[in-house]
């Protein structure tokens, strides 16, 4: 269970305030830096900071900025599993700037309100709002780690055709015309999407489509044929085919399943 030690949002401290913490702390700190700053680390680097960038230490972690003038930040102390943080795989003790830091600043903010408020079952919220934080995290600096053209440019441009694509998964998308859209070569689609994805494009739309014939497919009133149909598959014989691949099943066998648990 995760829990909170300490937290702020949109704190102030005396201008040119210095925090210290050769040993760091007992918690993870999560920090975001609203003012001007520099921070130094163990190894004697020292780094500028623009407002808007993170930091997650780890407990223990060597800790030391301060601010250049006005000292401004909003920020969560809290205890878990480090497995946690493995899982999600997120680098800590080192600066990252996200494109959009206002998701995290809300987070913090229902964080803090969370904290102070404490009415019922705000252990289990708190549990929730830094999990998300974290998934958040994540996501933002898997999105910072693609070489060569800069992610920012790519992946909102991706992210938002791949939600077109699995959203109207009936329609008969292609991998030309998702390069054509999104101006990139096929070897740049395909590294771009199983790095954000993890996965093709074309092996996430059979697997979009085959969800949304399992879920006609519980309608009595369409048949198998129109099912494979309205979920872009133009050929029946194809769509049986893998539908028993990934289900172990065929759609008929499927439905009567599905009748059967009703």
């Amino acid at each position: 269970m995760i829990q909170i030690d300490y937290c702020g949002y949109h704190t102030h401290n005396p201008d040119h305030s210095l925090i210290y913490r050769p040993s760091g702390s007992d918690s993870y700190l999560f920090l975001l830096i609203l003012s001007p700053m520099e921070f130094r680390f163990a190894d004697g680097t020292t780094e500028e900071v623009k407002p808007g960038a993170c930091i997650l230490y780890e407990p223990g972690f060597y800790q030391f900025y301060q601010a250049h003038n006005k000292f401004y930040n909003s920020y969560v102390h809290f205890f878990c599993d480090p497995s946690l943080i493995d899982r999600y795989h997120i680098r800590t003790n080192t600066i990252f700037y996200p494109d959009n830091t206002e998701e995290i600043h809300w987070l913090l903010k229902k964080i803090y309100q969370e904290y102070l408020n404490r009415q019922s079952d705000h252990e289990q919220m708190l549990h929730c709002y830094i999990n998300q934080l974290l998934i958040l995290i994540s996501r933002i600096q898997q999105q910072t780690e693609m070489p060569g053209e800069q992610p920012a440019s790519v992946f909102p441009e991706l992210l938002s055709i791949r939600e077109q694509m699995l959203r109207d998964c009936e329609k008969p998308w292609t991998v030309d015309e998702l390069c054509r859209i999104l101006n990139l070569g096929k070897s740049q689609l395909y590294h771009y999407y199983h790095q954000f994805f993890h996965c093709s494009p074309k092996d996430e739309l059979i697997q979009a489509r085959l969800q949304k014939a399992c879920f006609l497919l519980t309608n009595d009133a369409i048949t198998i044929r129109e099912a494979a149909f309205e979920s872009g598959f133009q050929n029946i014989n194809h769509f049986n085919r893998i539908f028993r691949k990934v289900y172990g099943c065929t759609p008929g066998e499927y439905r009567n399943q599905k009748k059967v648990g009703r």
